[in-house]
């Protein structure tokens, strides 16, 4: 990628968007960091400087409010690639249970926030040459997950919603991913007897992020990728069907 290219991660702070973060930072003249910690936006900085890239701009807003992202963002002209990782938890509880407050936290941040975040960078990722975005599904997103209601439903409905910007926006490319199960802090008290071989291979998650990122992914767009999928083989066959979309279901867990 050219050095004059700009990257924006949501989510940035920690987990999944300080990963990309530092694994991206050389491929771009320009890293923005968004997330609405300031200590954790320092952290994941001072680790994009160690990786060898720029210093980055750090964009304190949360994601829910469309007032703040845009403020953020408007510095910024030409937005070459976007990796929405904001995301919460939320409540894991049987649905009517629980903090209605918790639940609707959740899907503002993994739907409606991500969603705003989209809008407010729209016009300056098709301003360049060809946008990207990265969205994150998670689990439950394409198959029932008990006690996951607001979390599954919100990642669900970002795939749909990936499909229907990828199509509504043909100069540029939307598509989403199921990372698997990181140690990140969304999971913390979840997954801790998890068997060591369930976690996801972090530096092929990493590879996929860069691929879609990059050129080599011009005209893969509206598809809803897991990790462990065959991506590498991608062909303009497989990127008009239907294989890697909402409709491919997964079985319910009990």
């Amino acid at each position: 990628m050219g050095m004059g290219k700009v990257l924006l991660i949501t989510g940035a702070g920690g987990g999944l968007g300080s990963l990309v973060a530092a694994s991206e930072a050389k491929n771009y003249g320009e890293i923005a960091l968004l997330d609405r910690d300031g200590g954790r936006l320092s952290s994941a900085a001072k680790k994009v400087r160690s990786s060898g890239g720029a210093s980055p701009h750090m964009l304190q807003a949360d994601v829910s409010d469309m007032a703040q992202l845009e403020r953020a963002l408007s510095q910024f002209t030409s937005i070459d690639g976007l990796v929405n990782a904001a995301g919460v938890l939320g409540p894991v509880e049987r649905f009517g249970d629980g903090s209605w407050d918790d639940w609707v936290r959740a899907v503002s941040v993994n739907f409606v926030g991500n969603a705003a975040v989209c809008r407010a960078a729209l016009p300056a990722l098709l301003n360049s040459r060809r946008g990207k975005i990265v969205n994150f599904a998670g689990g439950g997103s394409a198959g029932v997950r008990p006690h996951h209601s607001a979390y599954a439903s919100s990642k669900a409905a970002m795939v749909r919603f990936t499909e229907i910007l990828a199509a509504e926006c043909p100069g540029m490319d939307a598509n989403i991913i199921a990372p698997g199960a990181h140690r990140t802090g969304i999971w913390d008290g979840e997954t801790h007897d998890k068997p060591p071989e369930k976690w996801a291979d972090k530096g092929r998650f990493l590879s996929l992020v860069s691929f879609l990122l990059s050129g080599k992914s011009d005209g893969i767009s509206g598809k809803f990728i897991h990790i462990n999928d065959e991506w590498e083989k991608f062909t303009p066959q497989i990127n008009r069907s239907d294989m890697y979309t909402l409709r491919r279901r997964e079985p319910a867990r009990q």
